[in-house]
């Protein structure tokens, strides 16, 4: 760092002061390259995990098969009436 010398005075005498001239303008150069700085740094894009779209319902098959044979020979399979013919072999 710099020193002025003050000579002269009032005092007469000699004078040592900082020169912070220097200082300064260290000063504004770091302040403009922080205030340019984060403007041009792109981070990574984030994106939120988005939810899953529905599935569509397939009907579920009951384990359970309970064949009625009612009065007059009809028939009911699962509580469904169902005729003779629509059977399988």
């Amino acid at each position: 760092m710099t020193h002025g010398i003050a000579v002269g005075g009032p005092k007469r005498g000699m004078m040592s002061e900082m020169n912070v001239v220097p200082l300064i303008d260290v000063l504004l150069v770091l302040l403009v390259i922080f205030m340019i700085i984060p403007h041009r740094q792109t981070g990574l894009k984030a994106e939120i995990p988005q939810p899953a779209p529905p599935a569509p319902r397939q009907p579920v098959e009951p384990d359970i098969v309970v064949i009625q044979g009612l009065d007059g020979g009809s028939l009911k399979i699962n509580e469904q009436a169902v005729t003779w013919e629509a059977l399988r072999g």
